[in-house]
This record gives C-alpha cells, structure tokens and sequence, in this order.
C-alpha cells in the first residue's frame, strides 16, 4: 500500500463519513479535511505509512479527488463558501469498492497489530461495514467520547434502546460479530454489536474527564461469548468422544479448560458412544449463559455435560424444548 493510495482512502473516508472525525455533514470545508488529515498523522507521527497525509494541499486534494472519481467512479462536488459534499445518489457501494475499503481497514489493523493489541481482539478477516473501525480504535486509544444511537434486539436487553455518550473502551470479535465495548455511568458498561443495530455514532474531540480503564482478559475471563450476566461462574463437568477429544484439546472451549481424564481408546475404528473408554472428560470454570449452552450444543453428541447437576438439568430442559418443535 502507498502513501498516497492511503490519503485518499482517507479523503474518501472523511468527506463521506464526517461524523466520525468529529465534523458535521453534509459539507467539510478544506480546512476541516486538511485538519483532519493532519489529526491523522499526528496520531501517528513516528509512522512513514502515514507521512504522505502530510502533503494535503488544495492542488494535492484536487488531484485526490480526480483520482478517486476516476479508480471508483465516486464524484466528490465542491460548493463554493461550504466544502466538499457526496450526493447519495453519487456513492455506489460496489463489491470493488467495498474490497478496497475492507482490506484497507485490514491492512491497518495488522500494520498497527502490536501497538492496538490492547484495543482490539481479532479473530477473523472481515470487518464491520458500519463504522470506521481505524477511526474507533483511535477513539479508544485517545480516550475519546463518541455519541450512539443503538437499538437493541431481544438478545441484547429485550430491545432496549440506547442513545447517549460512552467512552469506547474495546472491539471484540465473537461468532463472526464485532462488538464494541463502551461506558456510561448510567448503564456502566455495555457491548454494542457493530451492525445495523447502530442508528448512528459519532466520535468526537472530546476526551473523557475520568477515563475508565478495561482490562478486556479480567472483564470476560468467566465468559463464553459477549453478553455479562449476575450468574455465579462454575465449575462444569464434560464429557468428549474421542474422534473429537483431540480437537478440543488442541482448540479449548474455555481457557480455563483442564483435561481430567483423557479417553483409555483414543482412536477406534468405529464409535460406541455407550462404550465408556472412548470418553475423556474436562473442566471449565464459566458462567453457564445461554451462550455456554450454544456453544456445547455445536458438538452435538460428540460432548455431554456430567455436572453440576443445575447445569445438566438446564440442558435437559432445553432439548427438551427443542426436541418437542418436531413431535
């Protein structure tokens, strides 16, 4: 990637999503992109990817913005006395250019792996199409407020909406969603999946007064998936097949997970799931959330929970449930 492709990823980016650099919409003036531009790089001063963002003059834009009309067919207008502006009708997402912003932001988050690990946990190479993530994740490294309008589905919190200003704390990646993690001192902490569930966000240049720290390991260190409840974590029982067993152990449920017994027939020909030598066991200290029975339930026959007892029945009940949609 060079320099200059980079800028004008940038422009593109800054003129069509404003809000998310602090400025309003419709129009960006050049002073507001330049300053943009120039926020962008001091962010990242020490870091010759960025150094041509610099070069942002009203002759260097303009050859910008020529580019960007020509490799992806997007006119830029310029109204005299207001700024630079895209009609609605004038941005088409095509899948090209859709590639372009996707690797892009990906290219950018393994450029900056080491120094955003902190920020950001990435399991998977596709990113939200709703937000600037590279713009987000300099949100929560500079500790900058941002404002969101989300409304929720039942699984968040049965619909609730919420509409106020969070200090960004995290991106997560769990089950090919990302979330982000932020604060409020009305609702405390709270995960927003980055989807259409987002009416809209705005960073802004404001930086929290009393900034929370998160510690993204300690906050979900009981947790299998994304949502936080007041359950107590417990230690679960489970019981796998061998022709599975050596997944799980190479790929854990849990990192908590302890093998307590490994399977006496590790590898059999065929499988007897009533034959006790082809079960090992294990044991993992979760909270048993729904998202803990949706992840077992993946396995199918091939694990069984043992105990606690509470936990065994909760599932009972729910194949219970299940298995009564085809009577």
């Amino acid at each position: 990637m060079t320099s200059e492709f980079l800028r004008r990823y940038y422009v593109l980016r800054i003129i069509k999503n404003p809000e998310l650099y602090g400025l309003s919409k419709p129009y960006i003036t050049y002073e507001e992109l330049k300053g943009a531009l120039d926020s962008i790089v001091e962010k990242n001063y020490e870091d010759r990817l960025y150094e041509k963002l610099e070069s942002n003059s009203k002759k260097t834009i303009k050859r910008d913005l020529e580019d960007i009309k020509s490799f992806h067919h997007i006119d830029i207008r310029l109204k005299r006395n207001h700024g630079y502006y895209i009609l609605e009708q004038d941005f088409i997402m095509s899948d090209k250019l859709k590639e372009v912003f996707e690797k892009t932001e990906l290219y950018l988050l393994h450029h900056h792996a080491h120094a955003w690990k902190q920020f950001v946990s990435i399991s998977r190479t596709s990113l939200s199409a709703y937000v600037d993530m590279v713009a987000l994740i300099n949100a929560i490294e500079c500790k900058c407020l941002i404002e969101i309008d989300y409304q929720g589905w039942y699984d968040d919190n049965r619909f609730q909406k919420v509409k106020n200003v969070f200090q960004p704390l995290h991106i997560k990646e769990i089950n090919n969603a990302w979330y982000l993690i932020a604060h409020n001192s009305e609702v405390g902490i709270y995960s927003m999946c980055l989807d259409s569930r987002i009416s809209s966000l705005f960073i802004t240049n404001r930086v929290c007064k009393d900034p929370v720290e998160f510690n993204e390991a300690e906050y979900f260190k009981n947790s299998i998936g994304i949502l936080k409840t007041d359950l107590q974590a417990v230690w679960i029982h489970i019981k796998v097949a061998n022709h599975h067993f050596k997944y799980v152990e190479n790929n854990p449920l849990h990192h908590s997970q302890i093998i307590t017994a490994r399977p006496i027939d590790l590898d059999t020909e065929y499988l007897d799931y009533n034959n006790e030598r082809i079960w090992g066991e294990l044991k993992l200290y979760v909270e048993p959330t729904y998202e803990f029975f949706m992840e077992i339930l993946k396995y199918n026959r091939w694990v069984k929970i043992v105990s606690p007892s509470q936990v065994v029945a909760d599932m009972k009940l729910l194949l219970s449930q299940m298995s009564a949609y085809y009577e």
